[in-house]
């Protein structure tokens, strides 16, 4: 060794130490605290947490099954991730605690299943414990508030975690049980309230994306509410100037000028046309009920809203916008329904409208008559009843579930139905005490603990029941009741509907005044608000076997409830709508006119709901791949693989349709006010020489800015195709859109582009590399290639109908867009209580060129676009592709035989 390196590690430092020493001790220390380290990791994973049996076995198995093991990113958390700290001191701290947990199986203590399961709680409490007192700190590694984005999530999720910041709840506060077997439903209400009570220490402000989100529906909410009262003040308008124009006539009929004949009544109480309209999703119910919903227990599980709604939360705030996935858990049997009914819908999507005049509240409600299978008619008198309930805030629970609070445990049919005893809906008002838990046994519910007669009716002098009324639509027979002790509907009746089957679509209308002396009736004041619900038995079926929604707030000329019922005019009844509270038949359906397809009887078509998205500047370009200023399509690869549209897409057009309309994608000319999606009913139907399709969509008026086609508010077309042309048996019609195309992102000036088929050209330009223009319009082939190609059956037959000018075209899609072939087709349309509705005839067999000749054993490609409120080119909303066939239950939309 050199000398001065030798007396360099001789120099006396620390105590006398020398630095060879400390450099030794310090080399000894690192292999140590790195052998420890590493020894420690090691006890971190997996295979190391399954070592046992006692994990391996129990909790691990539970593990497998929930999303931290399996989901669709591929994101694993594994047992020290949720059960381990990262920072080096606590993790010491941990070890040296789970020592602890070794000395269970070294004693046996829990070296058998049952034995796990006997001290199961004690350990999870004492996790959860842990859990709590660290704010969830192993959570908040994945999890976190303030990188949470809450429009991605589900309103019930979004709200409370919004609750949980404001208060000071941590992650396991809600989650126990999220990961292994749920043993916290064993614990009592005060013990569960201990152990998921807030700390205000642990409360933040809301992350700053929170605040933007709440203040951009706050934003949107005052633009519904704002078009909702543009449209009442033009009803309100429309309405005083057909008034003044009806007592004119009358005037002149007094004067003895003669008078046109009056049309007879007709089955609407007032004129629908400007009354906004609510979309409310009944769903099926299985044998949820009060009990259940305020934590009781169920075999399928507990009801995990229920501290929530007992602290004022309304069902509707958690679940209004996922009732149709809630049906679908309960008519399959995941959740609450032991009877499975084959074929029965989960969900019954309905259009609600409300209305008032000086004396009288209307209601209307429509739905499409899905049939369904429901194994016998419990009900045979009756294929259709349709009840709705109004309450006060008297009744307890009503502001947070309007008529649920209707619904027992123990009525008939439910899970404690009392054997012998016919037990009908009741209120908790009307019974001492309700069993809620079902604890040691006891049946849930209080049919057996009813009040006294005096004291049932001092709670009906006091408000605290339910006002129902229904209407048995083949009876024709209006009932009118009350809920308190029991349901009973054998009132006065003061109200009167009528129904009618039109196109697959039930539309019932209730007229009910505002005041009445019947004591199980509530007096409508215009300054209130009501709880409000409504239930619909379909298919003959009875007691819970029906459709229920959550509940709503009703209220009058007001836009802050759910349910607005505005001001609109009555229309004037026939003598059979007026003389009686049962109404008539609905009437036979009016002729159609000439040319039209409306001589298909639609009642039993099945409805295709296809929702129409506004597509910006995306092409077919884009879709396989090429750029755009807003970002690329991710999609592009899988695509050209043999992807369909449809297959990732389906579900999610109306979210695609805001993010274009907004601006956010693929859109540099946002025009204000524009609808982001357009949900439209498809049915299809064909006679063995003619193809039918009907297309109902909803009239909400938009803002283009201008109008760019002033001769048509409504245009709306249809492409047909096999999969002879390129793309189309994955995009439908879409492969027609290109880049170049009039008034899309490399529109060539002073050329007309329309659109096109790929087959057409000699090369497209996708990927726009190197500044080129993305598209192919200069790269025409000849006239003879394209006859070719238009010969081989390489083309788009589209069929388009102009409304205002009822004027038909029939054409061709190859080299351009030619509107001017023989048309072979007929069309109708009409606009019918804020609802468009056209109809198509279309003949299978075609001598034209530029015609599919229809095979009812083939399938075809298919895809429509709507052009309203006046817009032309690209600004229109256009569906995916789809299949079109005939008697055909594998395709999208099946044509079914008459």
């Amino acid at each position: 060794m050199p000398q001065g390196l030798s007396k360099l590690l001789s120099r006396k430092i620390i105590l006398g130490t020398s630095i060879g020493v400390g450099l030794t001790f310090m080399l000894v220390g690192v292999i140590f605290w790195g052998g420890f380290n590493t020894a420690m990791e090691a006890t971190n994973t997996m295979e190391f947490c399954i070592g046992c049996h006692e994990m391996k076995n129990n909790v691990y198995e539970e593990y497998t099954q929930t999303i931290h093991y399996n989901n669709r990113s591929g994101v694993q958390a594994v047992c020290s991730d949720c059960h381990v700290p990262r920072e080096w001191t606590y993790k010491l701290i941990r070890k040296i605690q789970a020592s602890k947990e070794v000395w269970g199986k070294i004693t046996g203590k829990i070296d058998t299943r049952e034995k796990f399961q006997e001290h199961r709680l004690e350990m999870a409490a004492r996790e959860w414990s842990r859990m709590k007192g660290t704010n969830s700190r192993e959570c908040r590694n994945c999890h976190d508030f303030n990188t949470m984005m809450p429009e991605n999530q589900k309103p019930r999720a979004r709200k409370q975690h919004m609750n949980a910041m404001k208060a000071g709840n941590t992650c396991i506060d809600c989650h126990k049980g999220i990961a292994h077997e749920a043993v916290h439903d064993q614990l009592s209400d005060e013990e569960m309230e201990a152990l998921s009570a807030p700390n205000p220490e642990l409360a933040i402000e809301l992350p700053p994306q929170w605040v933007a989100f709440l203040e951009k529906e706050e934003e949107e909410k005052a633009r519904k509410i704002a078009e909702q009262k543009a449209k009442a003040e033009a009803a309100k308008i429309a309405a005083a100037k057909a008034k003044a124009e009806r007592d004119a006539k009358k005037a002149e009929q007094a004067a003895g000028a003669p008078m046109a004949a009056a049309p007879a009544g007709g089955s609407s109480f007032v004129d629908w046309s400007g009354v906004p309209a609510r979309e409310i999703t009944l769903f099926y119910p299985g044998e949820a009920s009060m009990e259940w919903v305020l934590g009781g227990k169920h075999k399928t599980g507990k009801h995990g809203g229920g501290r929530a709604f007992k602290s004022g939360d309304r069902c509707a705030d958690c679940h209004d916008e996922e009732t149709a996935d809630m049906g679908q858990k309960m008519v399959t049997g995941e959740k609450l329904e032991p009877n499975v009914i084959a074929g029965k819908r989960g969900a019954i999507p309905v259009t609600v409208k409300a209305a008032h005049d000086a004396d009288n509240l209307y209601l209307r409600f429509e739905w499409p008559d899905t049939t369904e299978s429901s194994g016998d008619k419990m009900d045979p008198a009756n294929r259709i009843k349709i009840a709705f309930m109004l309450s006060t805030d008297a009744v307890e629970y009503a502001d947070r579930a309007g008529c649920w609070g209707t619904c027992h445990a123990d009525a008939d049919s439910m899970p404690f139905d009392p054997e012998g005893q016919e037990v009908t809906k009741y209120l908790t008002e009307s019974r001492t005490k309700i069993e809620v838990k079902g604890r040691r046994g006891k049946a849930m519910g209080g049919w057996d603990k009813r009040k006294t007669d005096e004291e049932i009716a001092a709670e009906l002098d006091a408000g605290r029941f339910m006002d129902i009324i229904r209407y048995k639509v083949d009876e024709k027979k209006v009932e009118n009741g009350a809920i308190l002790a029991d349901r009973l509907m054998d009132e006065t009746p003061i109200s009167m509907a009528n129904a009618k089957l039109e196109d697959g679509v039930w539309v019932v209308e209730f007229k009910r005044p505002l005041k009445s002396d019947n004591k199980g009736d509530i007096n409508l004041d215009m300054g209130q608000i009501y709880n409000f619900g409504f239930a619909i038995h379909d298919d003959y079926t009875n007691a819970r076997y029906h459709h229920v929604s959550l509940g709503y707030k009703l209220g009058f000329d007001n836009f802050d409830v759910e349910v607005n019922a505005v001001q609109a005019e009555a229309l004037a009844q026939a003598p059979a709508a007026t003389a009686a509270a049962s109404a008539p038949a609905a009437a036979p359906a009016a002729a159609p006119a000439a040319g039209g397809a409306s001589d298909v009887d639609w009642s039993g078509v099945p409805v295709r709901d296809i929702t129409l998205f506004y597509p910006g500047e995306a092409s077919i370009e884009w879709t396989l791949g090429g750029k755009h200023k807003s970002g690329k399509h991710g999609g592009g690869r899988a695509f050209k693989s043999g992807d369909r549209c449809v297959d990732c897409h389906d579900e999610e057009t109306a979210d695609m349709g805001q993010k274009m309309v907004t601006g956010e994608k693929l859109e540099p000319s946002v025009i204000a006010g524009k609808r982001g999606a357009i949900p439209v009913g498809v049915q299809a139907s064909h006679d063995g020489e003619n193809l039918y399709l009907r297309f109902k969509w909803e009239d909400t008026s938009e803002s283009s800015g201008n109008k760019m086609d002033p001769a048509n508010r409504v245009k709306i077309a249809f492409m047909l195709s096999t999969d002879a042309v390129e793309y189309a048996d994955r995009a439908g019609c879409w492969g027609t859109c290109h880049a170049d195309a009039d008034s899309m992102p490399f529109d060539p000036e002073g050329q007309q582009v329309t659109k096109y088929l790929t087959e057409s050209r000699s090369k497209i330009e996708v990927k726009g590399r190197r500044g080129k223009a993305m598209g192919g319009w200069d790269k025409r082939k000849s006239d003879d290639e394209i006859k070719a190609e238009l010969e081989a059956g390489r083309f788009m037959d589209i069929i388009r109908y102009k409304v205002d000018e009822q004027k038909l075209e029939n054409g061709a899609i190859l080299a351009d867009r030619l509107m001017d072939e023989t048309p072979i087709s007929t069309a109708n349309a009409k606009l019918e209580d804020g609802y468009w509705i056209v109809d198509f005839k279309r003949p299978l067999k075609s001598d034209n060129a530029g015609d599919v000749s229809l095979d009812l054993g083939q399938t075809y490609n298919f895809g429509f676009a709507i052009h309203d409120d006046y817009t032309n080119a690209r600004y229109h909303h256009v569906s995916l592709g789809y299949k079109l066939g005939f008697d055909n239950f594998d395709v999208e939309v099946n044509a079914v035989g008459m």
